[in-house]
């Protein structure tokens, strides 16, 4: 069971959590097609869909720890499973795609990332359900949503488009799309054929 200590903290989270979905809807239903649907670039799908999941992760995370009894546990392990699946699923289908090193380090940056805080998160709520006592364990899961917020913010923040600089900006798997807006390859014209 949560203490009271956390009560406030994981009602701002979800509320937080329900804003930040709410925003990311309307974010992709100004440009769908830009952004998840099939002809989007798998690049957009996949930070779209990266950051979807992240949200929705810890919100329903913060929602539950506010249900009287000992549920943060039994959710968090499931959302946490959950999120490690659908991640998974999408680096499989994103280096389906990949041509080279350095789009390689650049796709898998943010899977690798998300694995390792899914994995935490999976581990800590096991850990609740077999000891529902543990006080760290609620300790570590707050931790971990910081980190969830802050890297599907970050997602959410490349799908804008915005010019993005630094070590970070490099390894955003938007960053040769954002190249290519700011220095197109102008289009070899068409040959007719002679016959």
């Amino acid at each position: 069971m949560i203490t009271q200590t956390f009560t406030a903290y994981f009602a701002a989270s979800a509320g937080a959590g329900a804003a930040l979905i709410g925003l990311l809807f309307v974010a992709i239903s100004i440009a769908p097609e830009r952004t998840v649907m099939p002809e989007a670039p798998i690049q957009r799908q996949s930070t779209a869909t990266g950051a979807f999941t992240a949200l929705v992760n810890a919100f329903f995370v913060s929602l539950s720890a506010l249900i009287p009894g000992d549920s943060l546990g039994w959710v968090t392990a499931a959302l946490a499973a959950f999120s490690l699946l659908n991640t998974l699923s999408l680096g499989v289908h994103v280096l389906r795609r990949v041509r080279g090193p350095m789009e390689y380090v650049r796709h898998m940056f943010p899977v690798v990332v998300s694995l390792l805080v899914y994995g935490f998160e999976l581990s800590y709520g096991i850990q609740l359900v077999h000891n529902p006592a543990d006080r760290s364990a609620p300790y570590a899961i707050a931790g971990l949503l910081l980190g969830v917020y802050g890297f599907s913010l970050l997602r959410a923040w490349q799908l804008l488009g915005a010019r993005r600089y630094g070590f970070l900006g490099w390894l955003s798997s938007l960053n040769q799309e954002v190249d290519a807006d700011t220095n197109p390859v102008p289009p070899v014209p068409a040959t007719r054929e002679l016959g």
